[in-house]
């Protein structure tokens, strides 16, 4: 049977990180002589007090875990942020619609990075920093970052780290997960603080490289103006992005063998990481031929508008330097194919993942072979590492699982109204938490807040599913998991 007393005072544990969170926003807004007060301090304290309600609740934390716990426990620390986190955004008055306010929050938590906000210039600070402090924790997981961080967060750690990442195993680096976490959580801090500085010495002022920092290594997407990242015209910032977004997208236990073991032959050799750049370099390659001769771009701009678009949109991180869907419509196939496979597993990008793409294709070449030679064996191997038929089903199950959510979000969208093409990148952006529509209606740089609320709370929850590798958020759905046996 669940175990409530452990849900609830693991749930306070986590609550307080988001009042930590909301905490900061308002030294933010003491920094910039603004009145966050309401804003913020409402819901730092109902964080607080929740916090210390469930932990009061939930007795001590010696208790046994079970995997439907930690999957409870997971689903409803997501729903439960992005409710609170969706208060300042209404508390403030810059929204009125509860709908947008929580896609709001659902897309900074999610790292999707799509807004449902006007006039993103005119912002309070605090605001934007909330924005771009969501991204950056929800980049690494929220209960992900919690083991990292808080001391008190041990009680079924292992549970609630697979609840969290479903579907692929990410590497350890150490048997214990907190330690995992904590190694993990370094790298992602050194890589946050070196994309800030570069961006800072890019040219950005040090509040737009603070948020642009946090949004980049998280893919997250979501900036501090409303034209995103054509507002600095500089190839510069553009290049220093490309490198973060690229960085961000790999295997975090890779870039650690790397960066902190000078292990670069071995990080080169992992299987996922040269399809990913292989994937990167053929698509922006692509991309760029077109602009030059179907557009009859200059070969310069064509190589920058490409890669920089490219490496944006797979990474999931979503930023735009101008309207993509004035290109040739030929490259609107690319962007939706990049949308829909992503960066690396063990990453904070969205999307599929590479390795599920790699695993797929060296299944279909399995199955050819075995219809010419139907007594071999041929075992399917990724980077050296043998791959179980369980984690093939688990794999042919999740992209069923995907296609089934994008068919229904698309069905229940045109049926509101939207024309199908804007159903169907609604439903791939925020299923990848890749961030810009590539609609009519909403295309890398409007606003959805033109929807109306149902397809807004549609996309909350399909951000959420695809930040959960599905499994999560819909376990809950099934009978099975609320019985006692």
């Amino acid at each position: 049977m669940l175990n409530y007393k452990v849900i609830l005072f693991v749930l306070g544990q986590l609550l307080f990180l988001e009042a930590i969170m909301l905490a900061a926003c308002c030294g933010v807004g003491f920094i910039y002589h603004e009145s966050t007060l309401v804003d913020f301090g409402i819901p730092t304290f109902i964080c607080v007090s929740l916090g210390l309600l469930f932990h009061f609740l939930g007795g001590s934390k010696n208790q046994g875990m079970g995997r439907r716990d930690a999957f409870l426990i997971v689903s409803t620390t997501w729903l439960l942020f992005s409710i609170i986190g969706m208060l300042p955004f209404l508390l403030s008055g810059i929204v009125t619609r509860p709908s947008v306010a929580f896609f709001e929050t659902m897309s900074g938590f999610t790292t999707t990075g799509a807004t449902a906000l006007n006039g993103i210039d005119a912002l309070p600070h605090s605001i934007l920093f909330w924005r771009s402090l969501t991204h950056w924790v929800g980049g690494v997981g929220i209960v992900f970052f919690t083991i990292a961080i808080l001391p008190n967060a041990d009680a079924g750690e292992q549970k609630m780290f697979t609840a969290e990442s479903t579907g692929l195993k990410i590497g350890k680096l150490h048997p214990r997960v907190r330690s995992t976490a904590r190694w993990i959580g370094g790298l992602y801090v050194f890589l946050t603080l070196a994309c800030i500085v570069s961006l800072y010495l890019g040219g950005m002022d040090t509040f737009d490289a603070i948020n642009h920092g946090l949004s980049t290594m998280a893919t997250g997407g979501f900036s501090t103006h409303q034209d995103s990242i054509a507002f600095f015209h500089s190839a510069r910032i553009e290049n220093i992005l490309m490198v973060f977004m690229v960085l961000a997208s790999l295997n975090f236990t890779v870039l650690y063998l790397g960066f902190f073991k000078k292990h670069w032959k071995d990080m080169w050799k992992d299987d996922e990481l040269r399809v990913f750049l292989g994937i990167v370099l053929t698509i922006a390659l692509i991309g760029m031929l077109v602009l030059y001769f179907r557009d009859h771009r200059t070969l310069a701009d064509a190589a920058r508008l490409s890669f920089f678009h490219t490496i944006s949109i797979q990474s999931t991180t979503g930023f735009t330097t101008e309207n993509f869907m004035n290109w040739d419509p030929s490259t609107w196939v690319f962007v939706a194919f990049i949308t829909i496979v992503g960066g690396c597993a063990g990453s904070t990008s969205g999307g599929i993942k590479c390795i599920r793409i790699l695993t797929i294709y060296k299944v279909i070449v399995r199955e050819f072979k075995r219809m010419l030679h139907p007594r071999a064996v041929f075992p399917i191997r990724i980077s050296g590492t043998l791959i179980s038929n369980g984690v093939v089903r688990n794999i042919f199950v999740f992209i069923t699982l995907y296609i089934i959510l994008t068919a229904l979000g698309t069905t229940a969208m045109m049926a509101m109204g939207l024309t199908m093409l804007d159903s169907v990148s609604c439903c791939i952006t925020c299923l990848s938490n890749v961030g810009p529509g590539y609609g009519y209606v909403v295309g890398p740089l409007d606003s959805w807040d033109v929807f109306p609320d149902a397809v807004l709370w549609i996309d909350s929850f399909l951000m959420l599913a695809g930040r959960l590798e599905i499994y999560s958020i819909l376990l809950p759905f099934m009978p099975g998991f609320w019985r006692d046996n």
